[in-house]
C-alpha cells in the first residue's frame, strides 16, 4: 500500500461527507432539470411520453425537498439527505432504460445526471460503515456485529486517496488544513461513539481505512486491516477491536502532500502520463489522438479523449 498521509485521508472524508459537498448535486441535478425542459419544450408530443412526465417529476420533487435535507444535514443529522440521494442514484438508469434519444442534448443530460450520480454515490458511501454500525441492537449488546458485519463496505484502506481524490480534486488544491488525533478523546469498538466526525485507530492508520463515525447514532466499529487482495481486487479482512481518536483540525494549512511530492520529482519527471493519472509537471502536452497541445497544471488529472485509442498517452512538450 502506497504511503498515506492523515491530513489528505481526513481532507477527503470530511469533504465528501459535508453540506457544501452534496450542494453540488443539487446544481448539476438543476442543470439536467433545465436542460430537459428546454428540449421538451422544442417536442410538445413528447410531454406524454411516459418516462419524461414520471422521471421528470422525480427530478422537480428531489429539488423541491433538496433545500430541507440540507438544512438538517447541517445540523448533523443525515438520514433525510441520505434517503435524497439514495434516491437520486436511481435515476439515470430508469432514464437510459427508456428511450431518449428524442433529445437534442442527450450526451450532455446523461453527463449531468452521472454527476450528480457520483457525487450522491461519493457521499453516502462515506457515510455507509455509520450506518452499518447503527442497529439498536449492537448498542444494548442482544446482537453481534462480528457475526454480520464482515466486510468495509466504505472505502477501505487508503481508497479514498486512491480511486476519489481525481473525481473530488481534478485539479489539487495547493493547500489542505493539517489533521491530527485529538487524544484527549477516546472511544474503543463496541462502545457508543461521542463525536460525529472523522477517526483513527490509535495504533495507526496501517492497512485500515479512517472511519466516518456519528455521535450516539452508532457503537464504534473495528479497524478493517487488509489482509489479503484476489486478483479481482475483492478484499479479505482482519477485524481488529481497538481504541479510535477523533481527527480534528489543528488550525494551520499544509501543502498538499501529493502536489509536494510532484514537485519534487518534477524536474526529472517521466515525459509520458496516462488518463487518470496526475500531471508530473506543468506545461504543454499531446497525444496522437488529438490534434492539439494542451497545458495542464502540476497534479491536475490527465484526461482521456475517448475515441478508439484506449487509454489516452499524453507527452511533453515543453513549458
Amino acid at each position: 500500500m502506497a504511503t498515506r498521509n492523515l491530513s489528505q485521508e481526513a481532507h477527503l472524508w470530511y469533504t465528501i461527507s459535508s453540506p457544501d459537498y452534496i450542494a453540488k448535486a443539487k446544481i448539476k441535478l438543476q442543470e439536467a432539470a433545465d436542460l430537459m425542459r428546454a428540449d421538451v419544450a422544442q417536442h410538445a408530443f413528447i410531454a406524454d411520453y411516459a418516462p419524461v412526465p414520471y422521471w421528470g417529476g422525480v427530478i422537480e420533487d428531489l429539488l423541491d425537498r433538496f433545500d430541507g435535507a440540507l438544512e438538517i444535514l447541517k445540523q448533523g443529522e443525515f438520514d433525510p439527505m441520505q434517503r435524497w440521494a439514495s434516491r437520486m442514484k436511481t435515476i439515470p438508469r430508469g432514464l437510459q432504460e427508456g428511450n431518449m434519444n428524442w433529445m437534442s442534448e442527450m450526451g450532455q443530460f446523461m453527463d449531468l445526471l452521472n454527476e450528480t450520480f457520483g457525487i450522491c454515490d461519493e457521499f453516502l458511501t462515506s457515510v455507509a460503515m455509520s450506518e452499518r454500525f447503527s442497529d439498536p441492537n449492537y448498542k444494548d449488546g442482544s446482537a453481534d456485529w462480528r457475526y454480520e458485519l464482515p466486510e468495509d463496505v466504505g472505502y477501505e484502506g487508503n481508497g479514498i486517496a486512491r480511486y476519489i481524490e481525481p473525481s473530488v480534486f481534478p485539479v489539487l488544491p495547493h493547500q489542505i488544513p493539517e489533521y491530527a488525533p485529538d487524544t484527549s478523546v477516546s472511544c474503543k469498538t463496541g462502545d457508543v461513539v461521542p463525536w460525529t466526525g472523522v477517526w483513527v485507530p490509535n495504533t495507526g492508520m496501517g492497512t485500515a481505512a479512517l472511519a466516518f463515525a456519528r455521535q450516539n447514532v452508532q457503537i464504534m466499529q473495528p479497524t478493517y486491516e487488509i489482509a489479503s487482495v484476489d486478483d479481482d481486487g475483492y478484499a479479505s479482512f482482519n477485524l481488529v477491536d481497538c481504541i479510535w481518536h477523533p481527527v480534528k483540525p489543528t488550525g494551520r494549512m499544509i501543502e498538499h502532500p501529493v502536489l509536494a511530492q510532484l514537485k519534487h520529482g518534477a524536474a526529472t519527471a517521466k515525459g509520458r502520463c496516462e488518463s487518470g493519472e496526475r500531471c508530473p509537471r506543468e506545461g504543454l502536452w499531446f497525444t496522437p489522438a488529438a490534434p492539439d497541445k494542451r497545458h495542464f497544471k502540476l497534479g491536475e488529472v490527465m484526461p482521456s479523449v475517448g475515441g478508439d485509442y484506449g487509454v489516452t498517452i499524453w507527452q511533453w512538450a515543453g513549458e
